[in-house]
């Protein structure tokens, strides 16, 4: 009826329509119970659990009856300090050299085609009433004994296998797992991929199989292990708790519960977690009498406080804990974090569309253009500790990041991840590990346990937006799929489900890196959202002397198989090769005769690459509605497209698309990067966090010819603004230029203090090193708590001022990098160290210190 009467559909309501999914907790009649400010209420956890993380011992190969015989000790094993994977604790060990370094990676690479053994002895006290054996994450396939009994066996890394240990546990116990070698497919070297397919046989970390920069299979008990007590006979599912309503402060609470025990109470506690706003107590009585009924609370949270992604607000949270008691004294506890916030998907201008989806994200009700990147498994080794994740969320926030695409060639991202983003207010579209219609024949019941394992586990985190079936699936549909979308509405209900990406309006492109075509064609890139676009380069010489052996820090240039070229995307073994990709740009800014000459033509190119069309696409919304380019972070240390090295350095790009994500930025945009002919160049204002809403704001646009002199400029005021502004065109004219390169600053002023500024690099290829030929000037410095005042002592602009500190660069936060400073002009930076700054630019040397 609503097709003939001329309704639209958007492809979401049609695609949700073909998959029927059943109706989600969210859809079940609710009851209203009070939220009581003034009662306190006593809710302990009282579960018993014992882990069983430390040190094991650990073999590989070996007969199996000897290896199950509980008289015979391992005298060949070495210590694990699980979780790790086998190549960890093997290098720990000493047993591998370092295979981050060189070309290890072939030798630690042998170690993932091995069966493995890993034992846990460990005591457990009269009473202990923790009788169940977890797994937070087994790789690949593992069978299971305890004091000599067979338990039973697991396929799939991200499932979470349970066993009954009651009639086996004694006081002192033996626990025994046996890692199966994996399945393999060798495969001649592809145009993306190392040899070995094997990850399509089964539902792990696949980026690992060869085609992101390393070819280390992973293995091992890489999660949290454990035992728990059973759950009662009436038990339910961990709650969803949800936030349809802001502005009444509505908490839905959906328990889903399974067996039938009568009476049970459920007694809730929501107190603000890093705030002091209100909440308060509730008691619950209800009676269960059939398997799967969901009890639907609300509650209300008066006077709730929102959380906002990144630079649109606090990052509010709240806590809720949760205990369940039967008639017959069984109890259950849960503890859950939430965030008071909405988050829609509005259609586009014109819309909805059938062949499109909804791509206005709508957060607490107000449209958004998102601002992103991608998101890569930190580590090929698996060490995941809260420092590690903190030092590249943290770094994600200071860049502008308000959404983070976890893509489907890593994992179903970790607990200390999304508390991490919820408390950064970084938002999250969480991809299921499947990439180009592997979900066709990878094996169903591993991916469907992956998805009813970790959705239930994720879906409270405010920071999670949306649900995504995997990375570049062209027919993305299948069983598997349906399944996945089906989830995505059953399970949750409460945010939306895409198929792939790119799918229904997104776009992936990678024409000026593996096409090699110039990087014009990145700055005219158009859809509604784009979901991966980049340029690869290398890490800052400090980082690339890590992983260099010694004998090979001083060759330039590299020879094509050793360790420099195996740091690459694709091993530097095809036809081109990756060398050639990265250096096609280089050129265009340097001789690229030495290594640190090459590191800054490439990183350079990353960035004139990458910043442009960041900012094209920000001046088109609403028509584009977000960007994500490819990535933030590596797997493996090697030339890639991340803008954060593996070992948290950042380079010269992270700091130019910091700038370029700036909530408050004039632009300049360009259509070339090559000046042929007189241009006007289109000048915009843009203001997403509305700073300027009733202040009164100007605009100052100026070109530079090679020496320095100001060719043109234009000054823009008003008050107030839009989120986008077009403010006019900056005409430039070929004669005023000359031959040389145009340099071009943008600078905002809100209520006459400097509230923004940046620079661009134009018309640079005609002259080879022109951008580190201008006139020079002097820069010095003063060093203060937390501080470095810059300063330009000279007489023309100091260009590309860049701030370091080479001997903490893993560890070092600057305010700012990559910068312009007027003659004359002052800048004071916060920084995380002091020491052993070292502040220079294109044309000025290291700085003096005052």
């Amino acid at each position: 009826m609503t097709q003939r009467l001329g309704i639209r559909k958007s492809l979401d309501e049609l695609e949700k329509e073909a998959w029927a999914p059943k109706p989600s907790m969210l859809e079940t009649p609710a009851v209203m119970t009070g939220l009581n400010a003034d009662r306190k209420v006593v809710i302990k956890d009282t579960e018993n659990r014992v882990s069983l993380n430390g040190i094991w011992q650990m073999v590989w190969d070996g007969d199996e009856r000897e290896r199950l015989d509980l008289s015979v000790p391992w005298k060949d094993s070495i210590p694990a300090n699980v979780p790790c994977s086998v190549h960890t604790a093997l290098y720990e060990a000493g047993i591998i050299p370092d295979p981050t370094v060189g070309l290890n990676d072939k030798t630690a690479r042998e170690y993932s085609y091995k069966t493995w053994w890993l034992k846990k002895e460990f005591s457990r006290e009269d009473g202990c009433r923790a009788n169940q054996l977890y797994f937070e994450g087994i790789c690949h396939y593992a069978k299971i004994w305890l004091n000599g009994h067979y338990l039973g066996e697991h396929k799939g890394m991200f499932g979470r296998p349970v066993f009954d240990a009651a009639p086996y546990l004694q006081r002192e116990n033996t626990l025994i797992v046996k890692i199966e070698n994996s399945p393999a497919r060798p495969q001649p070297m592809s145009e993306y991929m190392d040899n070995d397919e094997g990850w399509h046989d089964g539902v792990v970390i696949n980026c690992v199989y060869g085609w992101h920069y390393a070819c280390i299979p992973s293995r091992g008990i890489w999660a949290p292990v454990g035992l728990e007590e059973k759950k009662p006979s009436c038990c339910s599912e961990k709650p969803l708790v949800s936030c349809g309503d802001t502005d009444e402060g509505i908490v839905d609470i959906c328990m889903k519960f399974h067996g039938t025990g009568g009476k049970v109470t459920i007694t809730g506690e929501i107190e603000g977690k890093n705030h002091k706003g209100k909440g308060g107590s509730f008691v619950f009585g209800t009676e269960i009498h059939t398997d799967g009924q969901v009890v639907h609370l609300q509650t209300r949270i008066e006077d709730p406080r929102l959380w906002w992604p990144v630079n649109m607000g606090k990052q509010n949270l709240y806590t809720l804990r949760l205990s369940v008691v039967t008639e017959q004294g069984e109890t259950q506890y849960f503890y859950t974090t939430f965030g008071m916030r909405t988050i829609e998907m509005g259609p586009l201008p014109g819309g909805p569309y059938e062949d499109k989806h909804n791509w206005t994200f709508i957060v607490n009700g107000r449209p958004v253009f998102i601002k992103g990147t991608n998101w890569c498994t930190l580590d090929v080794l698996l060490r995941f500790d809260r420092n590690l994740y903190h030092r590249f969320l943290s770094l994600a926030r200071d860049q502008n990041i308000q959404l983070l695409r976890a893509w489907g060639g890593g994992m179903p991202e970790s607990d200390l991840f999304y508390d991490l983003c919820d408390e950064l207010g970084i938002m999250v579209m969480q991809e299921w590990p499947t990439c180009w219609d592997s979900q066709k024949d990878q094996p169903f019941d591993e991916l469907e346990e992956t998805v009813l394992v970790h959705m239930p586990r994720l879906r409270n985190h405010p920071s999670l937006i949306m649900w995504c079936g995997g990375n570049e699936s062209a027919r993305a549909d299948g069983r598997a799929m349906d399944m996945m979308a089906r989830c995505a509405y059953e399970l949750d209900g409460s945010r939306g489900f895409h198929r792939t990406s790119p799918w229904g309006g997104a776009l992936h492109n990678y024409s000026t890196y593996w096409d090699m075509q110039d990087i014009d064609v990145s700055l005219n890139l158009r859809s509604h959202f784009m979901g991966e676009f980049g340029m690869a380069s290398a890490p800052n010489h400090r980082s690339v002397m890590r992983y260099l052996p010694k004998e090979e820090a001083g060759q330039w240039p590299p020879s094509r198989f050793g360790s420099f070229g195996h740091h690459t995307p694709r091993f530097n073994q095809l036809e081109p090769d990756d060398m050639a990709h990265l250096s096609k740009r280089v050129p265009e800014f340097c001789a690229g005769d030495t290594m640190e000459s090459f590191i800054w033509g490439t990183q350079m190119a990353q960035a004139t690459a990458v910043r442009h069309t960041l900012e094209a696409y920000r001046c088109r919304w609403p028509e584009s509605t977000g960007i994500c380019y490819y990535k933030l972070t590596d797997v493996y240390p090697a030339c890639s497209w991340s803008t954060i090295d593996y070992y948290g350095v950042p380079k010269l790009s992270y700091y130019a698309i910091k700038d370029s994500y700036e909530p408050l930025h004039a632009c300049i945009l360009f259509s070339s990067m090559r000046m042929e002919e007189d241009v006007k160049l289109p000048v915009y204002l843009l203001d997403d966090a509305d700073r300027l809403d009733g202040s009164a704001w100007s605009v100052q646009v100026r070109a530079y010819d090679e020496n320095l002199h100001v060719i043109s400029e234009a000054v823009y005021s008003g008050r107030d603004s839009a989120n986008v502004t077009y403010l006019g065109h900056l005409p430039v004219d070929r004669a005023d230029a000359g031959s040389g390169p145009v340099l071009l600053t943008a600078e905002v002023y809100v209520e006459g203090e400097k509230a923004d500024d940046t620079f661009y690099w134009f018309n640079y290829q005609q002259k080879q090193g022109c951008l580190l030929a201008l006139p020079g000037t002097t820069l010095t410095c003063n060093v203060k708590e937390g501080h470095v005042v810059i300063s330009n002592t000279g007489d023309v602009p100091a260009v590309g001022v860049t701030v370091e500190c080479p001997d903490r660069d893993t560890e070092f936060v600057t305010e700012s990098s990559l910068f312009w400073l007027n003659p004359g002009e002052v800048k004071c930076i916060a920084v995380s160290h002091t020491d052993s700054l070292v502040v220079r630019a294109w044309n000025a040397p290291e700085a003096t210190e005052r």
